[in-house]
């Protein structure tokens, strides 16, 4: 058995929850063209690989995360297709591992694509998950993608709408205070790609599990790529139901300050 067999076994449970994921996110229609990316740390499920400059593919880059060294991240590819990751995650997907001098990245796996490279976000995802390890959380993977009725909530105008947005939709259904009781957050437009975005979202998810890139998309966490997605839904579920409210020609009431007060007391309803 090659080592690229053998890692696409050791990993099979991750890819299988990270294509199923992919899935989720082609049909929700929030994976335009190459839209969006997803990554997770699998360090404790490839501590047997022997890695070495000889024999893998390393790639030259500064790496400014001293908690990084040498672990392993499953991360989509560069320009892939959601829908092809659903269908062939093992053409659209990669694994590297972090130097340990963080001077660049080997590439353990890339399917049966020589020519695959990481997702072109690879920076911002490293700066979140060094996040996550910095402050000791448990979330292990990370996910961008674009859902649409967010994103159109994003172009409301004011100089206060971060905060006004973030309200209003926690006034739409009681679910999003149980699942996300510590809020949403948000980050200011950036250019995609850029250090800037990883530099606000950083703050943004710095107290949160999600947070809202304006007039571009959503970022979440979570342990595994199916609850990052579900943590996503849920925050777009309200968004969805305050422009059906708008659509239909009226303002929707919301849950009142005391309503939305009380989901915040001991009860027997808990979010997992």
């Amino acid at each position: 058995m090659t080592k690229h067999n053998a890692i696409e076994m050791a990993l099979s449970d991750q890819i299988v929850q990270l294509a199923r994921t992919a899935g989720h996110l082609w049909g929700k229609g929030w994976a335009e063209r190459n839209g969006g990316n997803i990554s997770v740390d699998v360090t404790e499920e490839m501590s047997w690989v022997a890695y070495s400059r000889s024999r893998d593919l390393f790639h030259e880059q500064e790496i400014p995360h001293e908690n990084l060294a040498g672990r392993a991240f499953l991360v989509t590819g560069a320009g892939t297709r959601m829908r092809d990751v659903a269908e062939m995650p093992a053409r659209n997907c990669c694994v590297l591992r972090i130097s340990e001098d963080l001077d660049g990245y080997y590439l353990l796996w890339n399917g049966d694509r020589q020519d695959l490279q990481p997702t072109s976000e690879l920076a911002s995802h490293l700066a979140i998950h060094a996040l996550l390890r910095r402050e000791q959380r448990p979330e292990r993977a990370l996910l961008h993608t674009h859902p649409n009725e967010l994103i159109a909530l994003t172009h409301m105008p004011g100089p206060a709408k971060a905060e006004m947005l973030v309200d209003l939709l926690y006034a739409m259904h009681p679910e999003l205070k149980l699942i996300l009781p510590r809020g949403v957050g948000y980050a200011p437009y950036r250019p995609p790609g850029s250090a800037e975005l990883a530099e606000v979202t950083l703050s943004a998810l710095s107290e949160h599990r999600v947070a809202i890139w304006e007039k571009h998309g959503c970022v979440a966490v979570g342990k595994g790529p199916a609850e990052a997605f579900d943590l996503i839904d849920a925050v777009n579920k309200s968004a969805v139901i305050l422009l059906l409210c708008k659509a239909a020609g009226y303002a929707p009431e919301g849950l009142s300050a005391e309503q939305l007060e009380e989901l915040g007391r001991p009860r027997g309803h808990r979010p997992t």
